[in-house]
């Protein structure tokens, strides 16, 4: 998890808009780790709460994944680089 979330946030480029797109075609199309109707169920959930929707739904897909060391795993690695960490 820590790779694939890796390789996202360092290649993901465009906001958090371009970033729920991105995510969708690497952990719903090619990895199968969500349906398309749980995946729209998060992104409609991460875009009611404040602050960056990609942020929010990278944390989710880890906690589901993996629980809570999957969330800040995939916290952490997807945007834990933009902070300086």
């Amino acid at each position: 998890m820590f790779a694939t979330f890796l390789l996202l946030g360092c290649t993901s480029f465009g906001g958090p808009v371009a970033h729920v797109g991105i995510f969708h075609d690497a952990l719903v199309r090619r990895r199968s780790w969500l349906t398309d109707e749980a995946y729209a169920g998060l992104v409609s959930l991460c875009q009611l709460l404040p602050g960056p929707a990609s942020s929010k739904l990278g944390f989710i897909i880890g906690y589901q994944r993996a629980g809570m060391i999957g969330a800040v795993t995939a916290w952490f690695s997807c945007a834990g680089h933009a902070c300086g960490w």
